[in-house]
């Protein structure tokens, strides 16, 4: 009986054995067909608010150059907070070298923005820190706001951020930077829906 039934269960293996290997390729075909899907901004994605505007075709090349500056000057800026507890302040960032901040040929490319710290949290008091740019002398050019919203009170850093821009370069200091404070003053979000990393990064709000 068992040298009968071995040829069937032979099949039965192979059978199997398929049927495993089909189901794993659909479900890699699935996946990256999200991942595509995800990362290149496709309709999973919630269309603008009026208070918003997107980075790929809402800004100006000078305006997209100082939102990717102030993007990767934000993770300097919350690294330097969770080492020493302090802001750095736009002076500091200036010698540090840290672009959009330093007066350097980016800086001058770029309007020669000239920075300020707004609000500073800090461990007692919680609350937000913003960095105001404004004044720049190129064509078309934005005032910008960054943002590092709710560290709450006792804890050590934040890692939630916000750029903000207003069409209007000389705008005067907002009396609040709250969102919606900040959106009745004309500012707008910016908003990057521009593939995967992004897509992690709106997640992580």
């Amino acid at each position: 009986m068992a040298t009968t039934f071995a040829p069937n269960a032979r099949r039965a293996d192979r059978l199997e054995t398929v049927l495993v290997a089909v189901a794993l390729v659909l479900s890699v075909a699935a996946t990256a067909a999200f991942a595509w899907v995800a990362g290149t901004g496709g309709d999973r994605h919630q269309p603008l608010l009026g208070w918003q505007v997107s980075a790929l075709t809402g800004l100006g090349p000078d305006d997209q150059a100082i939102h990717s500056a102030l993007s990767v000057a934000a993770e300097e800026i919350g690294s330097l907070n969770y080492d020493f507890g302090d802001w750095a302040k736009p002076e500091e960032l200036d010698k540090l070298q840290i672009p959009p901040f330093t007066k350097d040929e980016f800086w001058e490319e770029h309007g020669r923005v000239v920075w300020t710290q707004l609000d500073a949290a800090d461990f007692n008091r919680g609350g937000d820190t913003s960095y105001l740019g404004r004044g720049g002398t190129a064509a078309g050019q934005s005032a910008y706001l960054l943002v590092f919203r709710h560290r709450h009170i006792g804890a050590a850093y934040t890692n939630q951020t916000e750029i903000w821009v207003h069409a209007e370069a000389g705008i005067g200091v907002p009396e609040s930077v709250r969102a919606e404070a900040l959106a009745k003053g004309g500012w707008r979000q910016v908003v990057a829906y521009s593939g995967a990393d992004e897509a992690q990064h709106q997640k992580g709000h």
